[in-house]
């Protein structure tokens, strides 16, 4: 195959290198965190890409990594953080099945809100004073208020 098929192959070179990049970082330094970790495979494919041939690199191919790192992100994040997928293989794990009140408790309002405060204190996303919480890294209030944006261009709400 010459050079013109060959760069269709880019983005998914970068996104192996992003993948690879992400879990090694993860299970092989796990004071990075998830956040940090996804982030890094994300930079490090993304230079994968562009390094592997600056030739052949095009807007088209970078959209494509770019949005297939989206996509990544996004498995990652639903594995992590998604209800469903944790009731799913709570129930799973559970053999003789859980009652609506044993999952209520295992989902307590409370303490989910509490595990998400001290998630984003430890990612200084969050600061506290005080007693009061205050926005920490504004850059991932710049990310979530993207995501807000994209979200009501595409639902036409706000989250």
């Amino acid at each position: 195959m010459g050079d013109n098929g060959a760069h269709i192959f880019i983005p998914f070179i970068g996104l192996a290198a992003n993948v690879l990049v992400q879990i090694s970082v993860f299970r092989f330094f796990p004071g990075t965190g998830l956040l940090r970790s996804v982030f890094l495979g994300f930079a490090c494919g993304f230079l994968v890409s562009i390094l592997i041939r600056p030739d052949l690199i095009s807007a088209s191919n970078i959209a494509i990594y770019v949005l297939s790192g989206y996509c990544y992100f996004h498995f990652v994040n639903m594995g992590e953080t998604a209800r469903r997928v944790r009731i799913l293989i709570e129930l799973k794990d559970a053999r003789q099945g859980l009652s609506l009140r044993e999952i209520l408790e295992r989902y307590n309002f409370k303490d989910v809100i509490e595990r998400r405060i001290v998630r984003l204190v430890n990612n200084g996303q969050v600061i506290c004073k005080g007693g009061k919480y205050y926005i920490g890294n504004s850059a991932m209030l710049a990310i979530a208020g993207f995501l807000a944006a994209v979200k009501h261009v595409i639902f036409g709400r706000m989250p």
